[in-house]
């Protein structure tokens, strides 16, 4: 797996529920898929990265920032299905590795999606999913994962565990995700599972089957951006980002 193909793929849409056409809003000089395509491309692990999108509007823009797109249909419930049609049109082998870097992740950090596809190698894991360590887990919009040994037991958008002696913390999925293709196909053969349908968390089908889903603390803070709260923040944070005058 050392020699693999490492390809970033970054699944963006305009039909937002929470904050409609977000991928094409305004952050400082570019619109918010602009800054995840260009960030993306100051990692050292990625061999290719792509916007995947149902959108012409987001390819156009896209196209006007040098960013590759792959169009995909309209028709899937989740980002991981979105690139798991482009990966199959790459040629990918079983170990090749795809990462997930969701189109509304503004401020990832380049490093962080390095220290996935490291993680990933180390491992031997299907699935690597980062964490990043919160005190309030009351917030529905930010997934928590419950882990043992650093394999990834359950995901929810609730606050778990339960703190039962009132002190601890929670663990905040990144939404920078590197799978084996391998295990994409699987996570994309299958129907949606029994909890995912519950949760509104797409890789708990994965865990649901039988995929090895690890993960590990992060330092590196990335604020999905969700809603309005969510992008005012992110424009103010972006004015003194370490990355920002790198593209």
């Amino acid at each position: 797996m050392e020699n693999s193909r490492v390809v970033g793929l970054i699944p963006s849409r305009l039909q937002s529920s929470r904050l409609p056409n977000k991928p094409i809003l305004k952050i400082g000089t570019y619109e918010m898929v602009v800054h995840v395509g260009k960030r993306s491309s100051l990692s050292k692990r990625l061999d290719e990265i792509f916007v995947c999108t149902d959108s012409r509007e987001i390819t156009n823009i896209c196209s006007v920032n040098n960013i590759p797109v792959i169009l995909t249909s309209n028709d899937h419930s989740n980002g991981t299905e979105r690139i798991g049609e482009a990966a199959k049109n790459l040629g990918l082998s079983d170990d090749d590795i795809v990462v997930d870097i969701q189109g509304d992740e503004a401020l990832v950090d380049p490093m962080v999606i390095d220290r996935v596809v490291n993680h990933l190698h180390v491992t031997g894991a299907d699935i690597v999913v980062p964490y990043i360590e919160i005190t309030d887990g009351s917030n529905e919009n930010r997934v928590k994962l419950v882990e043992s040994s650093g394999r990834v037991l359950y995901m929810t958008r609730a606050a778990a565990p339960y703190q039962f002696f009132g002190l601890g913390s929670y663990k905040k999925h990144l939404s920078v995700i590197a799978f084996k293709y391998s295990a994409l196909k699987v996570f994309c053969s299958s129907p949606a599972s029994p909890l995912e349908k519950i949760e509104g968390v797409e890789l708990l089908r994965a865990i649901e089957n039988g995929l090895r889903v690890v993960t590990y603390r992060e330092e590196s803070e990335s604020i999905a951006v969700d809603t309005m709260d969510d992008y005012k923040q992110v424009c103010k944070l972006i004015l003194r980002d370490q990355y920002y005058g790198k593209y």
